[in-house]
């Protein structure tokens, strides 16, 4: 008798063992952090998650306001009311609708259109629900300034159109001391166009002036809009290889890449789109349909021709300013430089992940040698 209880005790014990090692059902997706960035005609808001989520959206006219509820979630971050200094956007409020039920409030100063889309993880990103409230009047108003530029240029003045890599979310490659390719690369796009503008036969314009994400299909958008003869996309590059260090200069291919790191560096300059959160909007992208594809192909022939002749000419003028990663120039399938009637060039800086070249970006010695030879080097190819 005693032995048949202490069976039933042991199976017992095994059974309440066993529940306990099963897991715990899911909770449901925990919001982890809220993030914005300001652009002139939007503003992004980021939502990081831990699961992906269903959501509904509405917007309200009186007073402005975007709203949108995620079910099956819970708040886990401590800004659940955050004032924002932005154009658009006055204040983020997170509100907890009961269980696992919250809202999202995005306080506007005027009525906006919304794009709302998920992005799945990525690299060290988590699930990402992501917002931009667009403002469409300035948003018009900003295309319809730079295809004014490119009507009223005088006749013989080029147009240069600087791109300082990757913004907001994607904060391109990161050196030893936390110094971000993002900041290295608008500040000296500012500096570039600041000097380019001092000609008088030359306009320079920058694709984005502040700390927002641009997809590399858009930046294509902007040259063409200005009417663009010189595209220039600055980076500062990134290694695992913490000796790795110089500058290189990189143009388009349409086959195969130069060599396996010109491919390597084309693959992560290109996953841009996917770490800034390229929304699913549809970009006009560089061709124009009223364009034979005959006619395409041969101005992309002469803009690739062009692109090699002023990499040439870059790499020359700047080893004296920095020591060269590559003596020629490398090609990839580069998104950001497949404009086909641009000539176009993607510059890496130095390389920020190397601690003395990081130092070097951070100098505003490097930062002036560097933009002056830019500057000459343009001017020289423009024959000025």
């Amino acid at each position: 008798m005693e032995s048949n209880f202490l069976k039933i005790i042991s199976l017992f014990l095994i059974i309440l063992s066993i529940s306990f090692l099963q897991p715990s059902p899911a909770l449901g997706a925990r919001i982890t952090d809220v993030r914005y960035w300001s652009a002139p005609d939007h503003t992004r808001i980021v939502i990081d998650l831990t699961e992906p989520i269903q959501y509904e959206t509405f917007l309200q006219e009186n007073p402005p306001q975007f709203h949108l509820e995620l079910k099956g979630t819970s708040i886990h971050t401590s800004k659940k009311e955050m004032d924002v200094k932005d154009p658009l956007v006055t204040k983020i409020s997170l509100i907890e609708l009961g269980k696992n039920k919250v809202k999202l409030i995005l306080h506007q100063k005027r009525a906006l259109s919304a794009n709302t889309f998920t992005l799945k993880p990525y690299q060290d990103k988590s699930h990402r629900l992501v917002i931009d409230l667009i403002d469409v009047a300035q948003e018009k108003k900003e295309i319809e300034e730079r295809q004014k530029q490119k009507e009223i240029k005088p006749k013989g003045t080029k147009i240069v159109v600087i791109d300082p890599g990757h913004g907001g979310e994607d904060p391109g490659a990161i050196g030893p001391q936390k110094t971000m390719e993002k900041d290295i690369v608008l500040k000296m796009g500012e500096k570039v166009v600041h000097l380019l503008n001092q000609n008088k036969e030359i306009q320079a314009f920058l694709t984005r002036k502040g700390d927002y994400f641009i997809p590399l299909e858009g930046r294509i958008k902007i040259a063409r809009e200005y009417g663009a003869d010189l595209f220039i996309s600055l980076h500062a590059d990134g290694s695992f290889n913490p000796k790795a260090r110089g500058s290189s200069v990189y143009c388009l291919s349409l086959s195969g890449a130069t060599d396996e790191a010109a491919k390597i560096l084309a693959d992560k300059e290109n996953t841009s789109n996917i770490l800034g959160g390229a929304s699913l909007r549809p970009v006009a992208f560089a061709k124009d349909p009223n364009l034979s594809q005959i006619l395409l192909d041969l101005m992309q022939s002469n803009s690739m021709k062009e692109s090699f002749q002023f990499a040439e000419t870059l790499l020359e003028d700047i080893q004296t300013v920095n020591p060269l990663k590559y003596p020629s120039y490398r090609q990839a399938n580069f998104i950001v430089l497949k404009a086909p009637d641009i000539p176009s060039v993607l510059v890496e800086l130095a390389f920020i992940t190397n601690r003395e070249d990081e130092r070097l970006l951070n100098r505003p010695d490097f930062q002036e040698k560097m933009t002056k030879t830019l500057n000459a080097t343009i001017k020289k190819y423009f024959g000025l």
